[in-house]
C-alpha cells in the first residue's frame, strides 16, 4: 500500500485531552455515546477541511471553535492534531482569540526520512520559513499570499518543494467523510441526482445515482460496479441490480431490480437498509483502486440487517486489504464490531475527568482470555469493555 495515515496525535480538542494513537490500515471505534469516537474522525477532517478550504471556513463550520477547547484546558493552551504518514510529520496547532480560533495557524512540517524541518510558522504569523526549495537556498522567509490557508498550500504551490509535502496535499485531499446517520435520503428518493462526470460521492451522497452511472457505464474496463453490485446482491438475496434513467436534463434516477417483482422498484419503494448499504459500498468502491484513499465512516450500520453488516465487514476487508482503501469506522454495533480482529478495533471512553482514553481492544489486558471464548461486540453488550451504565469515576470506586 502507498502512503497511509500511521500516528495521530490529538491534544486539547473536545474531549480528546491528550491523545496518541498508532494507525492501521483498518480501524474500528467503538464505545458509549460521547466518549470522543466522531470527533476523533472530525480531527483528520479538520486539518483536510483547513487544507482544502482554509481555516475560517473550517473552523466556522464547527462554530468557529466556540466550546471546542477540552473543559480542562486553561485559557492560554492551544488546540494539537499532528499526524504522520510514511514519509512525514505534520503539527498543526490552532490558538484562540476571544474564544474562537485564530485564522492564522502554527505549522511544523517535518520530512521523516532525511529529518529536514520542511515548513516552520508560529501561530499568528503571516510568514512561513520555507526549507529546502530548491531554489539556491536552504531556507526562504516567505510572506503567505493567504495566510489564513495553510502554509502546506503554499508550499506545495511553489512547485520546487520537497516532494513528500506534495504526497501530505495529495493525502488530505484524497480523504472522504461520510456521516451517515446525518445523511437525508428524502432528496435521493425524490428526486433523485444531478448528473455529472467523476467518480467521488460527495459527503452527502447527494450525487450517488449519477455515481453509480458512470460506474455503470465503465463496467468493461474496471470492476468497479461490478463489485459494488456483487456486495448487494449477497447483502439482499432479492436484489438483482439497478436501472437508471435520466429522467430531466440533468437529473439521473435509478430503479430497484427485485427478483421477487416483475417491474422495477423506484427508490422512492426501497427500504431504507437498501439505500445504505449502496451508499456504503459506494464509498468504498467508487473510486478507483490503484491510488489511495483515506474513508472515514460514521455509524454506517443504520438500519442494516446483521447479515448485511456481515456483508459489509467483508467488504471493509476487501477495500483495505485489495484496494488501497484506509478505512476508519465509528459505530455502536456489536454485530458489526465483533466481524473484525481485535487488533483493528479501538475502544473510547472516558475517564473520571471527562478525557477520552482509547486502547486497542488486542491491547487490554483483564479481557484477553475472554476474547478466546467471546467475540468482541458480545464483550461490549455485557458491559464488559467501554460500558455506559457506569461512568469511569464508579469504576474507579
Amino acid at each position: 500500500m502507498p502512503n497511509k495515515l500511521n500516528h495521530l496525535h490529538i491534544k486539547n480538542f473536545r474531549s480528546l485531552a491528550d491523545v496518541f494513537i498508532k494507525t492501521d490500515t483498518l480501524n474500528i471505534l467503538f464505545g458509549p455515546n460521547g466518549a470522543g469516537k466522531s470527533t476523533f474522525l472530525d480531527t483528520i477532517w479538520f486539518i483536510r477541511d483547513c487544507a482544502i478550504r482554509g481555516v475560517d471556513l473550517a473552523s466556522s463550520f464547527r462554530d468557529h471553535g466556540i466550546g471546542i477547547l477540552w473543559d480542562g484546558a486553561s485559557e492560554t493552551d492551544n488546540i494539537l492534531i499532528e499526524i504522520e504518514d510514511e514519509s512525514t510529520k505534520y503539527e498543526v496547532t490552532f490558538g484562540f482569540s476571544s474564544g474562537r480560533i485564530e485564522s492564522f495557524v502554527g505549522e511544523k512540517l517535518t520530512n521523516k526520512i532525511n529529518n529536514n524541518l520542511l515548513i516552520n510558522r508560529t501561530i499568528g504569523s503571516d510568514k512561513a520559513t520555507f526549507y529546502h526549495l530548491g531554489i539556491g537556498k536552504d531556507e526562504s522567509i516567505i510572506n503567505l499570499r493567504e495566510p489564513e490557508k495553510l502554509a502546506l498550500t503554499s508550499y506545495v504551490g511553489f512547485g520546487t518543494g520537497d516532494p513528500t509535502a506534495l504526497e501530505l496535499d495529495k493525502f488530505l485531499r484524497l480523504a472522504r467523510f461520510y456521516h451517515l446517520r446525518g445523511l437525508s435520503l428524502f432528496r435521493l428518493r425524490r428526486y433523485g441526482s444531478e448528473s455529472e462526470p467523476g467518480d467521488r460521492l460527495q459527503d452527502g451522497c447527494e450525487n450517488l445515482w449519477s455515481v453509480l452511472r458512470n460506474l455503470h457505464d465503465r463496467q468493461a474496463v474496471d470492476e468497479r460496479y461490478k463489485t459494488i453490485i456483487n456486495f448487494m446482491r449477497e447483502s439482499f438475496p432479492a436484489f438483482d441490480g439497478l436501472y437508471f434513467e435520466q429522467t430531466g436534463r440533468n437529473t439521473v434516477y435509478a430503479n430497484f431490480l427485485d427478483k421477487r417483482r416483475r417491474k422495477p422498484i423506484q427508490a422512492s419503494g426501497v427500504s431504507d437498509g437498501h439505500l445504505q448499504m449502496l451508499i456504503n459500498l459506494t464509498a468504498l468502491f467508487s473510486e478507483k483502486p490503484n491510488g489511495y484513499s483515506l474513508i472515514l465512516l460514521d455509524e454506517p450500520e443504520i438500519s442494516l440487517h446483521p447479515w448485511a453488516l456481515a456483508v459489509f465487514a467483508k467488504a471493509v476487508k476487501l477495500a483495505t486489504e485489495k484496494w488501497n482503501k484506509q478505512v476508519f469506522i465509528s459505530t455502536h454495533s456489536p454485530v458489526l464490531i465483533s466481524q473484525f480482529e481485535p487488533k483493528n478495533i479501538l475502544a473510547a471512553e472516558l475517564d473520571a475527568d471527562g478525557q477520552t482514553i482509547m486502547k486497542r481492544v488486542s491491547e487490554i489486558p483483564e479481557i484477553q482470555d475472554l476474547l478466546e471464548d467471546y467475540a468482541t461486540g458480545s464483550l461490549y453488550m455485557a458491559e464488559m469493555i467501554a460500558p455506559q451504565s457506569k461512568s469511569a469515576s464508579e469504576d474507579s470506586n
